[in-house]
C-alpha cells in the first residue's frame, strides 16, 4: 500500500508544474475527455497464454492545456481459460483504474499518448470438473501503463491505436491461498471525445 501512495504522490508532483503553467485565458473546462477502447487481450500467466479474448475500456479524464492530466476508468480484460484432461480453470478480471495521462501532438493532427497508474482488480476464478463448477472472487491492487498513437479527426474527436499492460494479482498471498501474478497485454483501437 505504501508503494501505491508513493506512486500517487509522485504523479501529483509530476503534474503540478503543468497545472501552474495553465494559460489563464484558456477555458480549462474544454479539456475534459471520454475515451473508449475495444480490442484484444493477451494473458501471460506462467505457462498459460490466451490471446483470444475481448478487451473493453472506458476512461474519463481531464488534461491541463490539453497535454497532461488525471483519469479514471474501468476495464474488462476478457477471460483466460486453460483446459486439462479432467478439468478446466478460468479467470475473469475487471479493473477500476486511477492514473495520469498525457497527449502530445507531434505533426499536424497526429499525436502520441501515454498513461499509467493504480488499479484495483476484481478477479473471478473458476474450476470446472465434469458438470461441477466452483468459483471464488479476489480483490487486489496493481498497476497499468500504456501508449498509443492517433489522429485528431476534428477539434473534439480523435481515433487511435493503443498498447496497454495491466499487472494484476489473484489470491490473498497467504500460506492457505498462494497469490498469482499476471500481466495482461491489450491491443486496441480507441475513440476519444473531448468537451
Amino acid at each position: 500500500m505504501n508503494k501505491t501512495l508513493i506512486a500517487a504522490a509522485l504523479a501529483v508532483v509530476a503534474v503540478a508544474p503543468f497545472a501552474a503553467k495553465a494559460d489563464e485565458n484558456t477555458n480549462q473546462l474544454d479539456n475534459f475527455f471520454v475515451a473508449g477502447n475495444l480490442g484484444q487481450s493477451n494473458y501471460r500467466i506462467g505457462g498459460v497464454s490466451d490471446k483470444t479474448d475481448v478487451f473493453q475500456n472506458v476512461r474519463f479524464g481531464w488534461r491541463w492545456n490539453n497535454i497532461v492530466g488525471a483519469e479514471i476508468g474501468y476495464a474488462y480484460l476478457g477471460k483466460v481459460k486453460n483446459d486439462f484432461d479432467f478439468a478446466s480453470v478460468s479467470a475473469k478480471p475487471r479493473v477500476a483504474q486511477l492514473g495520469v495521462n498525457a497527449k502530445y501532438n507531434f505533426y499536424n493532427n497526429w499525436f502520441v499518448t501515454g498513461h499509467g497508474g493504480y488499479l484495483r482488480s476484481r478477479t473471478t476464478g473458476g474450476v470446472t470438473v465434469g458438470n461441477v463448477t466452483a468459483s471464488e472472487r479476489s480483490w487486489n491492487n496493481g498497476w497499468y501503463a500504456g501508449a498509443g498513437v492517433g489522429y485528431d479527426l476534428t477539434k473534439n474527436v480523435a481515433l487511435g491505436i493503443n498498447y496497454d499492460n495491466y499487472h494484476i494479482k489473484y489470491g490473498r498471498g497467504g500460506s492457505d491461498q498462494p497469490q498469482t501474478n499476471a500481466n495482461v497485454a491489450t491491443y486496441s483501437a480507441s475513440v476519444e471525445v473531448r468537451f
